[in-house]
């Protein structure tokens, strides 16, 4: 968690800012194989849920380079592919 802190009249005030994931509700499912893999995966994810920056520009370049290495190094005949889920409800 971070927090905004300021200092007014000698009395510290602060502010709690929101964050993107609640972390008590984050279960990682098994097995826990790739973590690297799993936090690559999961960041391109987040920085296609918020709006474009420069830092998450930076970090979907990042994941995408190791997704890229991964690839890379996969036998021949395996392939990863990402799927997107779709928004749409029947």
């Amino acid at each position: 968690m971070y927090k905004f802190c300021i200092t007014i009249h000698g009395e510290r005030h602060c502010f709690d800012i929101p964050l993107l994931i609640d972390k008590s509700v984050i279960k990682r499912p098994p097995p826990n194989n790739y973590p690297a893999f799993d936090l690559a995966a999961t960041v391109l994810v987040l920085t296609e849920a918020v709006p474009k920056s420069d830092l998450s520009v930076q970090l979907a370049q990042v994941a995408t380079n190791y997704v890229n290495q991964v690839k890379a190094g996969l036998p021949k005949g395996v392939e990863l592919t990402q799927v997107k889920e779709s928004s749409a409800t029947a």
